[in-house]
């Protein structure tokens, strides 16, 4: 048996597909396969891998607005569906499997010329672009969130959004990470590209009131990009104040928080979840058909979450969100509520969907 995974752009949708390939390998024996930009981050992640071959293609996303990539966007993309038409003759896969982003188009475009079943899992509380368009020839498309599409029990299905098998185990507190008595820890990430506007709150937060908190620590994870620049700004680093650029690992820095400070990005939502943390989330203004403020606000009416739209994000509003969420056991009902947002049978419900298939085979 064969199965080629697709997904890619940002961590929300490499990291889902690669949390359903380790769910069918509890059931199937198979070779694998992933298809996603080469050079792109999908290859980096994907390299950590073990027993799964990465196939690079060409895709390009649809500019937002005007813009010279639209005089080069379709032929990008009919380039990328001839990469995986060529990919997929030769690997020749039982099924393939698609968790959204650009590279999902040529992907699922040449399986359906092909003929080949597809599975379509959508992350968000609104349908991406390329999962919109495959959605009715899919055999199967599996939600997080039942705003998405209408649900019709068999093809379409609500059954969560999965996660690394690393959320899933339990383990003793990374010495890295470890808490001192009595202290409040604080985990802010931005994404795997990280977040230009929460690093510079960051920054400001660090240099106002955390370097004032001596019971509190904020751990800092900026995304690569922004690195250097935070390091610089920073200067002298605070003693309860850990810097990072990127962490593989996430699991222990989660362990180690009281609250996170987010994005409100789907894959790291059911993380913060399966975690059972409060978390501050600020969406990310320009993500398509405004999804990561839909995740956020989700979360937010079931109580498991505070709101910060970007355009209200500074040290100020932080330090005023942090003095209330501290008060009245607050924390602790956002915590119980957090854990209320995923189910727990997650993992079960997608490798029942994709063995209705699967045993066809």
């Amino acid at each position: 048996m064969k199965i080629v995974f697709s997904g890619g752009g940002t961590g929300g949708h490499i990291y889902p597909a690669l949390a359903i390939k380790q769910i069918l390998r509890q059931k199937y024996n198979f070779a694998s396969g992933y298809v996603g930009v080469r050079g792109g981050m999908e290859e980096k992640i994907v390299s950590r891998e073990t027993g799964i071959e990465f196939f690079g293609v060409r895709a390009q996303g649809m500019p937002r607005s005007l813009s010279p990539k639209w005089l080069s966007f379709p032929f990008v993309n009919l380039a990328g569906i001839s990469d995986a038409l060529g990919h997929l003759r030769k690997f020749s896969p039982d099924l393939v499997v698609t968790t959204g982003g650009f590279v999902a188009f040529p992907v699922l475009a040449a399986a359906r010329m092909l003929g080949l079943p597809a599975v379509i899992h959508e992350q968000n509380a609104a349908m991406g672009v390329t999962n919109r368009l495959f959605a009715g020839s899919a055999r199967k498309v599996l939600l997080t969130y039942a705003a998405a599409a209408p649900e019709d029990g068999k093809r379409v299905v609500v059954t969560g959004n999965p996660v690394r098998s690393a959320f899933l185990e339990q383990k003793p507190t990374s010495q890295r990470f470890a808490r001192r008595e009595n202290e409040f820890v604080i985990l802010t990430v931005g994404g795997s590209r990280g977040a230009l506007s929460i690093n510079r709150a960051c920054i400001e937060l660090v240099k106002t009131w955390l370097i004032q908190q001596p019971q509190v620590r904020l751990i800092h994870i900026t995304g690569e990009r922004d690195y250097d620049m935070v390091k610089n700004e920073i200067g002298e680093i605070p003693a309860n104040y850990q810097l990072l650029p990127y962490l593989h690992e996430m699991k222990d820095a989660f362990d180690a928080a009281d609250l996170l400070i987010s994005r409100a990005g789907a894959t790291i939502l059911a993380e913060i979840a399966v975690c059972r943390k409060p978390a501050i989330l600020v969406p990310f203004p320009f993500a398509t058909d405004n999804h990561q403020e839909k995740n956020a606000r989700v979360l937010a009416e079931m109580g498991a979450a505070s709101l910060l739209l970007d355009r209200d994000l500074n040290a100020a509003s932080l330090v005023n969100l942090l003095n209330e969420l501290r008060n009245d056991n607050k924390l602790a009902k956002m915590a119980e509520a957090s854990a209320k947002s995923r189910p727990d049978d997650v993992e079960a419900r997608i490798l029942n969907q994709i063995s209705e298939l699967l045993d066809k085979c």
